[in-house]
């Protein structure tokens, strides 16, 4: 009897490795005493299935770069400051990026009371002075995208005209 419980301990060893080891072939022969035991090979199926995704890097959105080229001490509350962007560091430009640029310029730069935003580095000379003729005003007019007045208010200019105005911070 501890000869058949040896025999049957062993064939179940053997069973089991056979199984865990992903035997070739369809099924396993045992024997137990005299008679012949046939049991067939579990048989297991994996499918594995890869999904790839491709993330494109989102796009850099970024103010345009810009330059005080010209501030002038105010007699009151703050300055008049002249601000030329750099028309290759963007592509398009909407209001909405005019008045972000207009609320960092204030916030970076204070005391500012009114702000020329142009993109033309011929404008300059020409909103800057006082006694600029319409005539100047009108050749840089497309230049002229906005202006900053009393500290908050945000006049739109040029091709952003119809935009009217707005009040800084609303």
């Amino acid at each position: 009897m501890a000869f058949l419980r040896k025999v049957g301990i062993v064939v179940c060893a053997a069973v089991f490795a056979a199984a865990c080891q992903g035997a070739t072939g369809t099924e396993t022969t045992t024997t137990e005493g005299s008679s012949l035991l046939t049991l067939p090979l579990p048989t297991t199926t994996t499918t594995i299935s890869a999904t790839t995704t491709i993330l494109e890097p989102p796009s850099q959105l970024s103010a345009p770069e810009y330059q005080i080229v010209q501030r002038t001490a105010g007699e009151g509350v703050g300055d008049e400051i002249v601000v030329l962007l750099d028309p290759a560091s963007y592509e398009t430009l909407t209001d909405i990026d005019i008045q972000e640029l207009i609320a960092e310029i204030v916030d970076l730069f204070p005391p500012v009371w009114t702000a020329h935003i142009i993109d033309d580095p011929a404008a300059a000379n020409v909103v800057g002075n006082a006694a600029a003729s319409e005539e100047d005003l009108a050749a840089i007019a497309d230049h002229y995208l906005a202006r900053l007045d009393n500290g908050f208010e945000i006049t739109f200019l040029g091709p952003f005209a119809p935009k009217g105005s707005i009040v800084l911070g609303s």
